[in-house]
């Protein structure tokens, strides 16, 4: 659902860039205010090498991790991700992929016995 919302709001913006003739396409999704195991999960060298190479895109991640109610300094960006490919097909695919992992993480920690509930103690 916040994913979305963030679409439908134009968070990620999509858009293409001509240089020396050649069209490449990117688009930004904003990741910080998922949960730390949904980010970590997209940002994972493995997970981002799975989906450069199954959608033939270039993912990069951005900006800093800008916890709630912390205030983001002058001249920074929030955590999101930068992805980058040759066809407007391979950004969208390696987006949804991202949308996916990112809502199966979110899912996971709303489950009872969620990895969110574990501690390192109990009392």
């Amino acid at each position: 659902a916040a994913l979305a919302a963030q679409h439908a709001a134009g968070v990620g913006r999509g858009g293409s860039a001509a240089a020396a003739g050649v069209s490449r396409f990117e688009s930004e999704l904003e990741i910080n205010d998922f949960p730390q195991k949904a980010r970590w999960n997209v940002t994972h060298k493995d997970s981002l090498a799975a989906i450069s190479e199954f959608t033939g895109a270039v993912i990069t991640t951005r900006g800093q991790y800008i916890p709630p109610g912390k205030q983001l300094p002058i001249g920074e960006r929030k955590l999101h991700l930068l992805i980058e490919g040759p066809t407007e097909r391979s950004v969208k695919d390696a987006k949804g992929r991202i949308k996916e992992i990112i809502e199966q993480a979110v899912a996971k920690e709303s489950l009872p016995g969620g990895f969110g509930s574990l501690g390192k103690y109990k009392i």
